[in-house]
């Protein structure tokens, strides 16, 4: 203990200025995007392999139980594909997505912004902005890219929110994520006029370029009505982010041609 006291009034003004300059690095990343994003995309390669490793160590040990879940995984997958054919008739033009099977090797469900780790990259076809999703719901969007590994902005952050839409009335509403629950989302632009009960489905809209149409969400836990015209809707959560292991990166593939001609549209 005194040896500790000793070496800190030694180097009382070295660890000052640590402390002062870890904090300052913090503050600059933290409250700008930039150097966030610049920061992700330096490091991401780097720490993902560690993540990886000690994923796969994690993982060895329940070998058969993992397989088994993949080979279910993999039948699930190719029954999205068939679901996508045209009249039946199976060729590339006429599928509307295409899937990439991925590996969660990092994720987290308790800060304000959380991200997740998948171990898919640049050269798997992955590419900033594809969704993702597994057959249990909507997991996030794809924020950046290394040659080897890929950042997902979870459903659970601050600035998320999915189209969706009842399904048993097709009324069209944004579920956000309200930081505290993690299977539990939140509606606040349904109309009050609209009829709605628990237990009602939520399913992604049509409205997006990102996700495919009708993929379930959750169901409706309880909701009331406000001053403003509009219902507080709370869904619980299919998916539990808490146990993700294996997910679909969704690559839409006339979504590029979609968002050109609205473009067009927007400039007007």
């Amino acid at each position: 203990m005194r040896n500790i006291l000793r070496f800190i009034k030694l180097n009382h003004f070295l660890l000052l200025f640590l402390i002062i300059e870890s904090f300052s690095i913090y503050l600059l990343i933290s409250e700008n995007k930039f150097q966030e994003y610049q920061i992700i995309q330096y490091t991401n390669e780097y720490t993902s392999k560690i993540h990886n490793f000690t994923n796969n160590i994690s993982h060895y040990i329940n070998l058969k139980e993992t397989n088994d879940h993949l080979s279910k995984e993999n039948a699930k997958l190719y029954s999205i594909l068939n679901t996508q054919n045209l009249n039946n008739n199976y060729s590339e033009d006429n599928i509307k997505h295409s899937y990439i099977a991925a590996k969660v090797i990092r994720s987290s469900i308790n800060k304000r912004n959380n991200y997740i780790t998948l171990n898919k990259g640049r050269k798997d076809g992955v590419e900033k902005g594809m969704g993702v999703i597994t057959q249990n719901g909507i997991i996030g969007i794809i924020y950046s890219v290394s040659e080897n590994y890929s950042i997902v902005i979870s459903f659970l952050h601050r600035e998320s929110a999915i189209g969706i839409k009842i399904k048993r009335n097709n009324h069209n509403g944004i579920l956000r994520w309200q930081g505290f629950n993690y299977r539990q989302g939140n509606i606040s632009n349904l109309p009050n006029h609209i009829l709605i009960k628990k237990g009602d489905s939520i399913v992604t809209n049509s409205h997006s370029i990102i996700f495919p149409e009708s993929i379930p969400i959750g169901e409706i836990t309880n909701f009331e009505k406000k001053e403003t015209g509009y219902y507080d809707v709370n869904v619980k959560l299919f998916e539990d982010f808490n146990n993700l292991y294996f997910v679909y990166i969704v690559n839409r593939n006339k979504s590029k041609e979609q968002e050109l001609l609205e473009i067009q549209i927007d400039d007007k």
